[in-house]
């Protein structure tokens, strides 16, 4: 499955790597993500990845270099903690994310109009399909995922 890392945080060598591809997501969002990332990096001696999957999913991920210290619990936990503490950021990271960064942006773009028209599910569900075809059914579920 191809992923895109939006950001990575080191800290044995205390830095962070922010893509490039990435760089229209506001400042102060890559540098909350970047403070809250290093502190589970630095509290686990993990290299702390965040970014996309092929879907528009979200991942979190960590590796170790130095094997002399490794807590899978301790990361594990750290990040479900920010991963529950940051659902809303992310969740909205997720938006912006599969708006500006797939192809399927313009679909995105829709259902956010009909949401705010006040459409319900069912019917945003029904339009989009008719416009644009069954094979973009899986996207838009997970798009009107609660």
């Amino acid at each position: 499955m191809k992923k895109e890392v939006l950001i990575s945080v080191s800290p044995y060598v205390q830095k962070y790597y922010i893509n490039e591809t990435f760089s229209d997501l506001p400042e102060d969002i890559k540098e909350t993500l970047r403070a809250k990332i290093a502190v589970i990096a630095e509290k686990t001696h993990a290299i702390i990845s965040l970014g996309f999957n092929e879907k528009g999913e979200i991942y979190l991920e960590y590796k170790y270099e130095d094997l002399s210290y490794v807590d899978e619990i301790g990361v594990e936990l750290r990040m479900k903690k920010f991963q529950q503490e940051e659902g809303e950021l992310l969740k909205a990271i997720k938006v912006w994310y599969m708006i500006y960064h797939t192809p399927n942006g313009a679909i995105v773009r829709e259902v956010i109009l009909m949401q705010k028209e006040g459409k319900a599910k069912e019917e945003i569900i029904e339009t989009l399909l008719s416009k644009h075809g069954e094979s973009y059914r899986e996207f838009i579920d997970i798009l009107l995922e609660e």
